[in-house]
This record gives C-alpha cells, sequence and structure tokens, in this order.
C-alpha cells in the first residue's frame, strides 16, 4: 500500500463563460496563502476577457496550463504535472460548456486531493441562461459546496435562487455578492410559521418545508405536519417500504425527484404494497429525528398519523423557480 501523503489540495472552479471565475482565481492567488506558496499550478478550460496578468502569476509562483478539450484531462496528465511542477495547490478552471461529470470524477494523482469545489455564477445572465441550459445550473449546484452569485442587485431572487440550488444540493452554501453599496444579502425566509408545534402547510409551501427541514431537522423534531402529498409503498429487495412525500422539479424535467420521507404509522397498512402503490391526500404526521452515537442524524422520519384520502390537482409538482 502506497503511504504518499495527499498533501496538495485541489480547487474546482465550475461556471459558465463570464461568470467570474478568474476574478475569483486572481483573489485566491493574492491571498496570503496562496502567494507564499512554492508552485500554485492553473489549468485553464478556457480564457475569458479577464487575464491573469504575468506580473501576479510571477508574485504567486504560479503555472498556468491551458488545455482545449474536456479529453486532455485524464489521471495521466495530472501525474504528468505533479512531476514536472510539483504543486503546493492546483486549481481547475473548467469550461463552462464541460459536463461536470466528464472531469470531477477522474481519479487523482495520490500526492492530491478534491479540497473544494466552487461554483460561480453571474446573476444578471442567471434566469435566461437558465431557461436555455438548465443541464448546467444543475451540474453545477450538484457538484459545488460553495456557489457564489456575483453581479447581484436589488432584483436578484435570492430566495427563489437558494431554494433552486438545495434541492439540488442541500450542503451547498449559496453566497450573493453586488458592487451596490446598499445591497444586502438576505436571511433565508419561510412562508410559514416554523416554531408552532402544529405546522400546516399550503399547496405551495411543500418545497420550501422540504429544504429547510433538511438543513435544520432538529428544528422540525416531535412537531406535527399537515400537507398535501403522496402516501407511497413498494416491495423492494424482500422487504415492505413506505414514504411519504411529492416530485420536486429542480431546474428541468430531466431533474424530477422524489421528495420525500421514509414513513411509518397504520395509515400505509391500506395500500397495495406488492403494486407500488401510492395514494395522493392531506397526511397528518409526527417528524422523528434519530441521532448516532457521534451525534449525526441516523434517521429523519414521519409516524403518519392520519391521511384523508383526495382527488389529484392537475398539477402536484414542487417548483423552485
Amino acid at each position: 500500500m502506497s503511504e504518499t501523503k495527499q498533501n496538495v489540495p485541489v480547487y474546482y472552479f465550475l461556471g459558465l463563460l463570464e461568470s467570474g471565475k478568474t476574478s475569483v482565481i486572481k483573489d485566491f492567488l493574492q491571498n496570503n496563502q496562496f502567494a507564499q506558496a512554492e508552485c500554485n499550478l492553473i489549468i485553464l478550460g478556457e480564457e475569458g476577457e479577464e487575464e491573469l496578468e504575468d506580473e501576479l502569476l510571477e508574485e504567486s509562483h504560479s503555472k498556468v496550463i491551458t488545455v482545449e478539450d474536456v479529453e486532455e484531462l485524464t489521471t495521466e496528465f495530472y501525474e504528468e504535472c505533479q512531476r514536472k511542477y510539483h504543486p503546493s495547490s492546483v486549481i481547475i478552471e473548467a469550461n463552462g460548456m464541460w459536463s461536470a461529470g466528464d472531469f470531477m470524477n477522474i481519479p487523482l494523482p495520490e500526492e492530491w486531493f478534491d479540497f473544494q469545489n466552487i461554483g460561480l455564477v453571474n446573476a444578471e445572465t442567471f434566469e435566461v441562461y437558465q431557461k436555455n441550459m438548465k443541464d448546467k445550473f444543475v451540474d453545477l449546484f450538484r457538484y459545488c459546496e460553495l456557489i457564489i452569485f456575483n453581479r447581484c442587485d436589488h432584483e436578484t431572487r435570492q430566495q427563489d435562487i437558494r431554494r433552486n440550488v438545495r434541492v439540488v444540493n442541500r450542503r451547498a452554501q449559496v453566497i450573493f455578492e453586488s458592487e451596490l453599496e446598499d445591497f444586502e444579502e438576505e436571511a433565508p425566509e419561510l412562508p410559514f410559521a416554523k416554531n408552532k408545534s402544529t405546522i400546516d402547510l399550503e399547496m405551495d409551501d411543500y418545497g420550501a418545508w422540504f429544504v429547510d427541514m433538511q438543513d435544520h431537522p432538529a428544528d422540525y423534531d416531535k412537531k406535527r405536519v399537515i400537507f398535501d402529498g403522496y402516501l407511497c409503498s413498494a416491495y423492494k429487495d424482500n422487504a415492505i417500504r413506505y414514504g411519504v412525500g411529492r416530485v420536486g422539479m429542480a431546474c428541468c424535467a430531466d431533474d424530477m425527484m422524489f421528495l420525500g420521507l421514509v414513513g411509518t404509522g397504520a395509515p400505509f397498512k391500506k395500500l397495495n404494497h406488492m403494486n407500488n402503490e401510492r395514494k395522493w391526500g392531506k397526511v397528518t404526521g409526527v417528524i422523528h429525528v434519530e441521532y448516532d452515537k457521534n451525534g449525526e442524524i441516523e434517521n429523519l422520519g414521519i409516524d403518519v398519523e392520519n391521511f384523508v384520502e383526495a382527488k389529484k390537482p392537475g398539477d402536484t409538482i414542487v417548483y423552485f423557480n
């Protein structure tokens, strides 16, 4: 077994052209941690209007390699970079048109490790681009733990954007930046009062509730929740499984996903689990959060107390935009 120490952090920067990736990389290089590094290796998949000046590269001890195609990014290519440059850190600025799955899953040299994935989005063009290139944003949201929306103004729909991101990646941190002096980043807001012992959700509140519950499960432990959704059953791997929830669409129809909880309770007994039966109606249940010995969440579920079957409305999809 190799005893090579993984001590070279790799930073991935994702975003469409002119999303601000180069500007953030410049800030990185001006940071004292990077300025004092022996060698910062920068792998560029595209070159935007803003350039990395030779003076900055020299002062930060940085070397730049430009690649024309995502297929150039291979384990062998990275290993050659390690042998040639012996970098202290690696910064990979991806081409905005590349599919993240094509390069984010490439095995790294033994000395390297994936340290941080950062997504950049131009808030001025986000809504327009999202309509035409939804898959690119789902890609970015899925793979990045830090997502920076820059060039924000007072019209930027911060709450909608947060929900849009969190349904794809609930662990992602979303930051809004602006050059306006009076711009303020809004605290996440909810369309319901979460401090009540019983939370009765409107039809359109489900998405906001589900995302906030995933982010702050302790706030909902032992609370009763009433909402419109599916009561589901399935027989899989020689076991009967129950759940409640709804189907959500993050950005496009190709990214539909079930937003639900594992369920227990008497109402499930009325379902034909051998036919994977599900019914639509009014669900009333109590949230339960279980923790392991390390204090991490081991199970997040709902004990369904009551279910009243009802006619399914024409559109039951949970939207986040």
